[in-house]
């Protein structure tokens, strides 16, 4: 039956992949321990069969797919089993890409874009190193020496090499990556030399450069943090020492802090005692501004409603103040027509009286027994007298009509007698 593969099988080693992955079990454990992820799914840890292999590589590449999203295009499980060296290869340069040069990064580059810019920064300032691509940048030699001088100055001479052949220098730089950086001599110096190593080859040898300087830095970072946290321990174990020395002084500040704690107590008790006063003494200045505060509204209040008051006052004042100022403005046009009436009044009495005395004249010429003109004066004065203006003049006008209507008449009168007187005389002539 299918059991699980135990712990004991992790430590086995893989010498070659052509034929170690091809019953599907070191190939488990291999993409278990690249993606830290487990492979729950039950499979035969001992298979005998060629259909054995073949399903646990496909139980492999399941996991692969499902689990870890990689999706490889043209290997299948026969190609492990049937070991297709270059199919199978080919499957572990695109692991090796998406764990190891996917996560390379350099300014806003990345993968091996990013892989080569850095190749180029690391190499800054190295005289005839000028990297600009993976298929020929490499070639003599002076691009891996410049690596491996960058990473330690000190064990890796680079004016001991850069005058060598370009395949001495490859094998100078190869030979230190090696035993310095810990990077396998995975390249021939003379292939990378005449230009016909596979540009993956270089890339992948180049990304464990990349590597061996990260994981140079995290060390150098682990070695500072692991200084600092001496330094704080030494720290800590000379401040222990000083609390022994000073335990003594520290009892007695300990005894000193209580007697203060003990009087800082008294002295809280008391400020509360004097809080809840000043608390009281609060809550009465609250409620005594508050009833100031509704005497205060009320008085606002009248003094609305006696504003309000005194401008209506003001405004009978004011309309008081124009009546009184119209009613001056009738007396004095009374005043004044009252004189102008007393003045016509009087000038046509003295019309009246002229007019009076002309018919008076003309009742003596007429009438030899008619009354004196002083005595129709006075009937006329006394008749007007009591009557107002308008009434005064129509009356003086009646009568000037009625006195025009009497001389008429005796005029007519006149005429007839003088026609009579001349008849008489006219006949007595004629005798």
């Amino acid at each position: 039956g299918r059991k699980r593969l135990g712990n004991n099988k992790r430590g086995e080693k893989i010498s070659d992949v052509s034929k170690d992955l091809s019953d599907g079990v070191k190939l488990i454990i291999f993409l278990e321990l690249i993606s830290s992820k487990k492979f729950n799914k039950k499979y035969d840890y001992e298979p005998k069969s060629r259909i054995n292999y073949i399903q646990n590589v496909a139980l492999a590449l399941k996991f692969l797919e499902e689990e870890l999203k990689i999706k490889v295009q043209g290997v299948g499980a026969e190609d492990f089993v049937d070991n297709n060296k270059k199919m199978i290869l080919g499957f572990l340069w695109t692991l090796y890409r998406k764990y190891r040069i996917a996560v390379i990064s350099e300014g806003d580059k990345s993968s091996e874009e990013g892989l080569l810019l850095w190749c180029k920064n690391t190499t800054t300032g190295y005289d005839g190193v000028n990297i600009s691509s993976f298929t020929k940048s490499f070639r003599d030699g002076l691009a891996f020496l410049a690596l491996s001088h960058k990473f330690d100055p000190e064990q890796f001479k680079y004016g001991e090499f850069d005058k060598l052949d370009p395949i001495a220098r490859l094998n100078a730089a190869f030979d230190f990556a090696e035993k310095g950086l810990g990077v396998p001599k995975l390249l021939e110096a003379e292939e990378v030399m005449r230009g016909t190593t596979d540009e993956r080859s270089l890339v992948l040898y180049t990304s464990l450069f990349f590597h061996a300087y990260r994981a140079k830095e995290e060390k150098e970072r682990l070695e500072s943090s692991k200084n600092e946290i001496a330094n704080r321990l030494a720290g800590l174990q000379n401040s222990l020492e000083n609390e022994k020395v000073s335990r003594e002084q520290l009892i007695k500040q300990k005894d000193e802090l209580k007697s203060l704690l003990a009087s800082l107590e008294f002295e809280g008790a008391e400020r509360e005692k004097r809080l809840r006063e000043l608390e009281a003494k609060l809550e009465d200045t609250l409620k005594n501004l508050e009833l100031e505060k509704l005497a205060r509204m009320e008085l606002e209040a009248r003094l609305a409603k006696t504003e309000k008051d005194r401008a209506i006052l003001e405004l009978k004042l004011a309309e008081a103040t124009e009546e009184k100022s119209k009613l001056e403005q009738l007396i004095e046009a009374s005043r004044q027509r009252g004189a102008a009436e007393a003045q016509g009044l009087g000038l046509l009495r003295k019309n009246l009286d002229q007019h009076v005395h002309d018919l008076l004249k003309w009742q003596k010429l007429t009438v030899e027994n008619s009354s004196s003109s002083s005595s129709i004066d006075d009937q006329i004065i006394v008749e007007v007298s009591g009557l107002p203006f308008g009434d005064q003049v129509k009356h003086l006008a009646s009568k000037l009509d009625e006195e025009n209507k009497a001389i008429q008449k005796l005029l007519s009168q006149k005429e007839d007698d003088l026609k009579i007187m001349k008849s008489k005389t006219s006949k007595s002539k004629s005798k």
